[in-house]
């Protein structure tokens, strides 16, 4: 039986991961990889994350390919791919968001191929291949977002992947309630971080930020995330991310209207029941 061979397109911190906790596993697929950045393929090669670098059009030959880059960029690639995908292979791709990544890998694969949309639960603020881990993935969860459309051999096909790269838990999710949760667990933390720091940057007084201790460095640290990425992220779940930004604004209000008011027990309930939920993602 013929090796597997699969193809990255992206080889930054989630395709240069997902290339470098393939490499020497056993049964692992040949891995072929492609990147804009020429010396980022070189890197690659000369790491042994892949096997081949090759052309976006090159892909084609592969039998599972895997998107890995910023989600705007990513629709656009897999309109291109799809086509040129052969009967019985898989595009697939690694984005955060994931409504009209699916619903435009469904239209664009050519008859006989499969398009099965995937999340790996997984990353740093850090960016490029520079910030490739093979150990990135390992005890994280994958999600695929198949549809009633969507192949099931396909879905089996690229959850094996991931399972070889590390994944331990494999949870399949529809693509809207996909987006609505990640919303609020991943988009609005980092709108939030964001505007924080953003805050700090414009105040007409300066503020050293030489004095800070673990509470702004923890709570900001995703602020230093790749601004790229999170445009595309923020855009293309825009509607989802308004409302949990509203709802946000809501409970911010509401805090703020207790300190106004010098509200003790109220403040009291606030943080308390914050901090139990908190606790209980601690515990979980």
């Amino acid at each position: 039986m013929a090796r597997e061979r699969v193809g990255i397109l992206g080889l930054g911190l989630i395709g240069g991961s997902l290339a470098l906790s393939l490499k020497g596993k056993r049964g692992a697929p040949e891995v072929w990889g492609c990147d804009r950045r020429k010396e980022t393929v070189r890197r690659a090669l000369s790491a042994g994350a892949i096997a081949r670098g090759c052309t976006e059009a090159q892909l084609s030959a592969c039998d599972v390919v895997i998107v890995c880059v910023p989600v705007l960029r990513a629709v656009e690639a897999i309109q291109r791919l799809g086509p040129r995908m052969r009967p019985g292979t898989v595009l697939t791709d690694t984005g955060s968001v994931k409504s009209r990544v699916v619903r435009e890998g469904q239209r664009a694969v050519a008859g006989g191929a499969f398009f099965v949309g995937g999340h790996p639960i997984a990353g740093t603020e850090a960016s490029g291949f520079s910030a490739a881990d093979p150990a990135l993935f390992h005890g994280r969860s994958f999600i695929v977002t198949p549809t009633p459309r969507t192949d099931a051999g396909a879905v089996l096909r690229v959850e094996r992947i991931w399972r070889r790269a590390g994944s331990a838990a494999l949870l399949r999710m529809d693509p809207k309630v996909h987006d609505h949760v990640f919303a609020y667990v991943s988009h609005l933390p980092h709108a939030v971080a964001y505007a924080l720091v953003h805050s700090v940057a414009t105040l007409p007084s300066r503020v050293p930020l030489g004095y800070s201790a673990g509470g702004f460095r923890d709570f900001t640290r995703i602020a230093s995330s790749n601004p790229e990425m999170w445009k595309d992220i923020v855009l293309e779940n825009r509607a989802e991310l308004l409302r949990a930004l509203a709802h946000y604004r809501k409970n911010l209000a509401l805090l703020e209207r207790r300190i106004a008011a010098g509200d003790a027990d109220g403040l009291l309930e606030y943080f308390g029941r914050a901090k139990k939920t908190r606790d209980g993602l601690l515990s979980s």
